[in-house]
């Protein structure tokens, strides 16, 4: 049995691709973080589940939380996986046109979680 101190890191994007203003799949973003994985020096599997953005009666956006941990079959170390995170954040930025992504994570300070927001620059 192999265990370790839990790390998970893990981002939100929405579905809708603000420059086309369709509808990304969920099997668009799959396929993408494969394409990721094979060109990443690593591979730090991930969890994709499907959420809901909602802020007052106005707006409600479908979307994903992408997680990955240290997962304690391979040793990865919680930079490599905060590293990962990040720039797959950075990639589905830019790949869906996306306004904003937030990353989560739990810092190594003992102060809780942390948020990251990378924001597009074309707005």
């Amino acid at each position: 049995m192999k265990s370790r101190d839990f790390y998970e890191a893990k981002l939100y994007m929405g579905s809708v691709d603000y420059s086309t203003r369709e509808q990304v799949s969920q099997h668009q973003v799959e396929l993408f973080c494969g394409k990721v994985h094979e060109e990443y020096d690593i591979v730090i599997p991930v969890r994709i589940t499907s959420t809901t953005f909602i802020s007052e009666t106005n707006y409600q956006e479908r979307g994903w939380e992408i997680a990955a941990i240290n997962y304690p079959k391979f040793d990865f170390s919680r930079k490599q996986v905060k590293e990962f995170i990040m720039h797959l954040a950075d990639r589905l930025l830019t790949e869906f046109n996306q306004r904003t992504i937030c990353v989560v994570d739990d810092t190594d300070y003992g102060l809780g979680k942390s948020v990251t927001m990378l924001e597009n620059g074309d707005d």
